[in-house]
């Protein structure tokens, strides 16, 4: 049976159920964190509401857009999977602790309410949970749709009858100790969240992704926190209807419901007793993925819960007053942690739009995705520019082109998932089209994650790896579409261009049974080469042969030579390859090869009469700059390349056409 997935109520009830365990539910948090500060309670009540709302929407967010309930990814503002997995382990640890707490307040629970050993009701809460993390129980899922509506409705129905009952103020009304962690309602509260929200984090992720979609996934969040806000609420208004009495008990609305009815009491204390099994089954069981599947593991699970019963013996009220407060600035810097993570995701998938409405200004042929390529060959592509393109061969793996160096870290996490997902670890080969910024900005970042990659490339771009003067044209364009595209400031890197095997014409580069077919195909640049993928016949071609915009329109940019991009052109249509990966368009169909050579010396030659007929006019060098801009530059355009280098290259295609072909070399518009 197909499992159905969550909407926005189940994330709710999720989110509700994670927090609202014996502490929550029984009001021994909402006294200790906030109606011990008197009428200043209610202000620490409304931050706590944003921030419930506001971190769950975060959480959820960022795990449906990353796609996991990893706790390690889902923190961490990284991709460094180092860091992922100590914080990962980390939060197992915290995890961990709150089986202690559990089966403190299972004991406090019996004990108050028939006066049982607080050892027998922490083991039998141990016991659950091992019964139940031992059978591999599904998050309790059940569990929690079951009890916690009725538990949240009992509990706020015992808090109105507290609230309307004939119960008086018996003692103080004011000047109880705070915790010494906890010393104001400020503190307080943004501790009770960041205590809280170290439980709330696996459950959430993992409700997200199995909801039905992101806005169910971020509204279940949303709800959740307004649900949670208002039992607080609620509860500290009853909770105050006597503050001596609510000071004095472990479990105070166990306490309260016992002044009122022995029906009501009683029942309190079962769904009570539920939630606390559930609860602590929940964030145990995410505790026991950390560890590693074994002989040993069960025996593990089992004698960690031994040793939380046995520390939770300390009691309830004094693990509320001193370990949630310590967890609680631990979960401070994980909160901040979130933030900066969320806002990282958010910005990538922002720019990702950007790329989607980018897009539009590339047509695709009728009925035809351009990126729909070969399951072998994988889009890693991470922002603006060049195209990342990796390729799966039976035995190695080989990456086309590496794109701009501001997205550097994304790239390297596309990388990662994508070999992760064909079950590799490493990256072979990386294969250069040419050297220009937007295709191997990213290279430096590559070879230092995977050192022992071999970088392809023409012997020229070995020298131009030489050059600092190249090197720093590299460096400052990069660092112009870093600054166009991104709010990072941080300097690009040039350091690490490398190629460690020359490749020429009639080279092949073997990845297992297929192996790519070397084309040197200059014009663009020097060092501009065409890759063949065989025995597919799928042509990876240089800008020598233009950049596609829609199926009658091609973008040339004839850099170096003109004469240079012509012959390429027919270099490529004679190999009569079966498919073309075009730079900055993606896949064409089946049986657009020849015509697309043909329309690139079409659109080149008309390129370069209109710089020509200018020329011949007598046109200086920038008043042709400023036509070309006119006739060349769109704003669509712009979204793919900053300006300053669509000048920079406009100025070399301008110049070479001009130098080769212009007035003072005594050619005409017609020379070829």
């Amino acid at each position: 049976m197909k499992e159905k997935k969550l909407n926005y109520f189940h994330v709710a009830v999720m989110y509700v159920g994670t927090i609202m365990g014996a502490g929550f539910a029984s009001g021994r948090e909402g006294w200790q964190f906030f109606g011990i500060f008197g009428q200043k309670a209610y202000i620490g009540i409304a931050l706590a509401g944003l921030l419930f709302m506001g971190l769950g929407m975060m959480v959820s967010y960022i795990a449906r857009s990353l796609k996991t309930d990893d706790m390690g990814k889902v923190i961490v503002f990284t991709d460094n999977p180092k860091i992922t997995n100590a914080v990962g382990y980390f939060m197992a640890a915290i995890l961990y602790t709150i089986i202690i707490s559990m089966s403190a307040a299972g004991g406090s629970l019996l004990n108050q309410q028939f006066g049982i050993s607080k050892a027998v009701g922490g083991a039998m809460i141990a016991v659950l949970v091992i019964l139940t993390v031992l059978g591999n129980f599904d998050r309790v899922s059940k569990v929690f749709k079951l009890i916690i509506p009725v538990l949240f409705i009992i509990d706020i129905g015992c808090c109105f009858l507290v609230m309307a009952s004939d119960i008086e103020q018996s003692g103080a009304t004011s000047g109880f100790p705070p915790s010494a962690m906890a010393p104001n309602w400020f503190i307080a509260a943004i501790l009770f969240i960041s205590y809280n929200m170290l439980g709330m984090i696996p459950i959430i992720a993992t409700s997200s992704i199995q909801s039905k979609d992101k806005k169910n996934a971020i509204l279940g969040s949303g709800l959740g926190g307004v649900l949670l806000a208002f039992l607080t609420l609620v509860l500290v208004f009853a909770l105050q209807k006597d503050m001596a009495y609510t000071q004095s008990m472990d479990l105070p609305m166990l306490a309260y419901t016992s002044r009122i009815s022995k029906v009501v009491n009683l029942l309190f204390g079962l769904v009570l007793f539920a939630a606390i099994y559930s609860a602590a089954t929940s964030t145990y069981f995410g505790f026991s993925t950390k560890i590693k599947e074994s002989p040993k593991k069960k025996y593990i699970i089992i004698i960690g819960a031994c040793i939380g019963f046995i520390c939770g013996l300390t009691g309830f009220k004094t693990i509320v007053a001193y370990l949630y407060p310590v967890e609680g600035y631990i979960g401070f810097a994980i909160i901040l942690m979130i933030a900066a993570n969320f806002f990282r995701v958010y910005k990538n998938n922002a720019m990702e739009k950007e790329m989607k409405h980018d897009s539009e200004a590339f047509q695709n042929f009728d009925s035809y995705d351009r990126f729909a390529y070969p399951d072998d060959i994988v889009r890693v592509t991470a922002g603006f520019g060049g195209e990342a393109l990796l390729v799966f061969g039976s035995e190695k793996t080989a990456l086309y082109d590496c794109g701009m160096a501001y997205c550097h870290d994304q790239l390297l996490k596309n990388i990662s998932a994508a070999l992760q997902a064909r079950g590799r670890e490493r990256l072979d080969y990386v294969l250069l089209s040419h050297t220009h910024y937007d295709h191997i900005g990213a290279l430096p970042y590559i070879t230092k994650r995977w050192p022992e990659v071999v970088v392809c490339a023409a012997a020229k771009a070995k020298s131009v790896f030489k050059s600092e003067g190249a090197k720093g044209t590299m460096k400052r364009l990069g660092e112009a579409a870093r600054d166009e595209f991104s709010a990072s400031k941080t300097p690009v890197s040039v350091d690490g261009l490398r190629v460690d095997r020359v490749v020429k014409d009639g080279d092949q580069i073997s990845i297992g049974f297929e192996y790519f077919a070397v084309l040197e195909t200059p014009g663009h640049t020097a060092c501009s080469m065409t890759y063949v993928l065989e025995p597919a016949g799928i042509m990876f071609t240089s800008e020598s042969t233009g950049v596609l915009k829609n199926p009658l329109c091609v973008e040339t940019s004839a850099l170096k030579s003109y004469q240079d991009t012509i012959v390429s052109a027919e270099k490529c249509k004679t190999y009569h390859a079966k498919q073309i990966i075009c730079p900055h368009f993606g896949i064409f169909p089946e049986g657009f090869v020849d015509a697309y050579f043909d329309m690139y010396v079409k659109f080149a030659k008309e390129e370069k009469d209109f710089i020509l007929s200018l020329a011949y006019e007598g046109y200086t060098y920038e008043e042709i700059l400023k036509e070309y801009e006119k006739k060349y530059w769109t704003a669509q355009r712009g979204k793919s390349q900053p300006k300053p280098a669509f000048l920079e290259n406009a100025k070399h295609i301008i110049g070479h056409i001009v130098d080769t072909f212009g007035p003072d070399n005594g050619k005409t518009t017609s020379a070829e």
